[in-house]
């Protein structure tokens, strides 16, 4: 018997119907779960430019996300996003990836991360001062202009509060050009001006680049250490002594910024919806706030004497996992388990498939934050939950997202319980990031622990 040279998988037709919906990426999350299910925890089927491969299991993902950045890139995805943030720490390879993340790392050292919560605390703080009682609002809206200010003020030292609004506009038109850009015309449409993507993501990029510009032109006027990542990158000297190029201290920049509250602005926005849907949850995360807070706001320390809003987060971004599919191109072949994958294969993973795994998870789709302190998750595998990737290209904001969705989430949740008034299920939108398919519409209702500081 003639051993079998790839694994099971879907027919290219099926695959190509899964995947490459014009103009959209809905279909892919169901076509990933479909696989899993179908195929097993290694799948792999070929598509018209590469053979792809599905890995849904926790041993083989740890493996990919630990493969040598020789052997294993960044996949078509994250590569064509350098369209939008050039050469960042989320798009570059090595060996670049791994000089500018040396060079960002000191920006999110757990001291520098301690300092940045009180302003966590005090944006959310002014963002719940605002609120009226009974106030309508659409809280993924109002989570991703929250998170948008406490990026660029822990570390751009910057008030974007005016140039929120553009921002905004621009990273969701940039997010909306993105299908369009994965498709098999998507280099092509690079050059296609008239092209309504190609149009969308031109403006957004010139929008953004308006803001990250003059914030760097800004900072160069007053040269001062501010202590924050804008003086890191500007400070920053080669081998040579030569100072970075003003295009790639924009390109980390951006990237970090946007990167810095897209994600977060999206946990929390599944957060406020899963909360909103059990009452019971709802009830004992408001306990723990109570008991532990009082009638005062949190202040830093308080972090990790709130292990259930901890829960309530990890269990959110379970569920709904901003970052909710990794990709990686084979450049040198390598050995994935009892599989040879050959050089030019396309490996994926996927955040939103494993993290429901019936194989690891009780109730897998059920919201359920005790999982995390009754014994549960000591069992899971590693990378059986790994919202933040892994290996040497894991997020480097990880403790950074922690202390600004704990810490926000109980500022809010203290003051305020936000009432669901769409008792409909809020769709997918699965584009670079996982962010609601629509506005997550609620009720801003004060709560008896609620005091004006």
């Amino acid at each position: 018997m003639i051993a079998r040279r790839y694994p099971d998988g879907p027919s290219t037709l099926s695959a190509f119907g899964g995947m490459a919906s014009s103009g959209s990426l809905s279909r892919v999350p169901g076509f990933l779960e479909r696989v899993a299910r179908e195929y097993g925890p290694v799948a792999s089927w070929r598509m018209p430019r590469a053979r792809f491969w599905f890995i849904d299991e926790p041993a083989l993902i740890e493996q990919i996300m630990t493969a040598s950045g020789y052997d294993v890139i960044k996949g078509r995805g994250l590569r064509r996003m350098r369209r939008l943030l050039g050469m960042g720490l989320l798009t570059s390879d090595e060996p670049l990836h791994l000089r500018q993340r040396r060079l960002v790392q000191p920006a999110f050292h757990r001291e520098r991360v301690a300092g940045y919560a009180a302003t966590m605390i005090a944006s959310a703080r002014e963002t719940a001062e605002a609120l009226a009682d009974g106030e309508t609002v659409a809280v993924d809206a109002l989570m991703n202009r929250l998170a948008l200010r406490i990026a660029a003020s822990t570390l751009f030292s910057a008030d974007v509060d005016d140039d929120a609004d553009a921002i905004g506009r621009a990273v969701t038109g940039a997010m909306a050009a993105f299908p369009a850009s994965l498709s098999a015309f998507g280099e092509l449409l690079d050059h296609v001006p008239w092209h309504p993507a190609t149009r969308r993501f031109k403006a957004a990029r010139a929008d953004l680049d308006t803001v990250i510009y003059r914030l760097i032109e800004e900072r160069r006027r007053d040269p001062r250490d501010h202590g924050d990542l804008l003086s890191i990158l500007l400070s920053s000297r080669d081998e040579n002594g030569d100072a970075m190029p003003t295009e790639l201290v924009r390109d980390e920049a951006l990237t970090l910024l946007l990167a810095g509250h897209e994600t977060t602005a999206n946990a929390l926005a599944w957060t406020w919806d899963a909360l909103a849907r059990d009452a019971a949850v709802e009830a004992r995360l408001h306990a723990e706030l109570d008991e532990v807070l009082g009638d005062r706001d949190p202040v830093p320390s308080d972090y990790p004497r709130l292990p259930f809003t901890r829960d309530v987060v990890a269990e959110a971004m379970r569920l709904r996992p901003p970052a909710w599919i990794l990709g990686r191109r084979v450049i040198r072949p390598i050995r994935l388990g009892s599989w040879d994958v050959p050089a030019g294969s396309v490996l994926l993973t996927s955040q939103l498939v494993t993290h429901r795994n019936p194989r690891f998870w009780t109730e897998p789709e059920r919201f359920r934050p005790e999982r995390w302190s009754n014994g549960e998750t000591e069992r899971l595998p590693r990378f059986a939950y790994f919202p933040f990737g892994g290996g040497n290209r894991v997020c480097i904001g990880e403790s950074f997202a922690w202390t600004e969705a704990v810490l926000v989430l109980a500022t809010l949740a203290r003051r305020i319980r936000f009432q669901g008034l769409d008792p409909s299920r809020v769709p997918l939108d699965p584009l670079v990031t996982l962010r609601p398919g629509r506005p997550i519409i609620m009720r801003a209702e004060f709560r008896s622990a609620h005091v004006s500081v």
